[in-house]
């Protein structure tokens, strides 16, 4: 029986709306700013289980299989699965290679790579990823040879960057204490599978 790739579009299309849908309450409420909250993360595994079966079942959902805004949406719950390391790295292989076809976004697999990076405690390569540092400051975390990231950006697709500093140091969403939520995210790296030891 063939793949009904339109069906699966949809359905990719559908969890994505859901994700949006849950994210917009849980940010009236100002769950969202308080660490990972425990709904929004059902929702991804939820998902991100769903979308593992599919590919594993029927292969990748790509450009020409389910449209480009389906493909995204695929490669944006992913991204979302942030709580289910195996799945992000295994997505990773996969999607680099479909992007050299480009069969899938080459600026959403280069954010599947700096965030796959950024949650291990190495160097992004294109800059995708910021957090807030013990200064409060919201600035993109450490990446590989600065000087060549605007090159490497265009190479996937992304717009250059003017400065690594995303913004000062007032901020709706400003950590009351940016050292606490630092060692809390460490930890919370270590938890899920991210990291075996502590990093800065």
């Amino acid at each position: 029986m063939a793949t009904d790739w339109k069906s699966i579009g949809e359905e990719i299309q559908h969890m994505m709306r859901e994700d949006t849908a849950v994210r917009e309450v849980l940010a009236s409420t100002g769950e969202l700013f308080q660490g990972y909250a425990p709904a929004m993360e059902k929702v991804h595994l939820k998902h991100a289980q769903h979308l593992k079966t599919l590919i594993d079942e029927h292969g990748f959902p790509t450009i020409s299989k389910v449209g480009k805004d389906a493909a995204i949406d695929a490669m944006r719950l992913i991204l979302h699965a942030i709580s289910w390391p195996e799945f992000m790295r295994s997505m990773e292989a996969v999607t680099v290679n479909l992007a050299k076809t480009g069969e899938v976004p080459k600026d959403y697999v280069a954010r599947l790579m700096d965030r796959i990076r950024f949650y291990e405690g190495r160097k992004q390569i294109y800059g995708t990823n910021a957090d807030w540092d013990d200064n409060g400051i919201m600035r993109i975390t450490d990446v590989e040879d600065e000087s060549k990231l605007n090159a490497r950006r265009a190479e996937m697709d992304l717009p250059p960057l003017e400065s690594l500093v995303i913004t000062p140091l007032d901020g709706d969403f400003h950590p009351a204490d940016p050292k606490k939520r630092h060692e809390e995210y460490v930890a919370w790296t270590l938890k899920v599978g991210w990291r075996t030891v502590a990093m800065p």
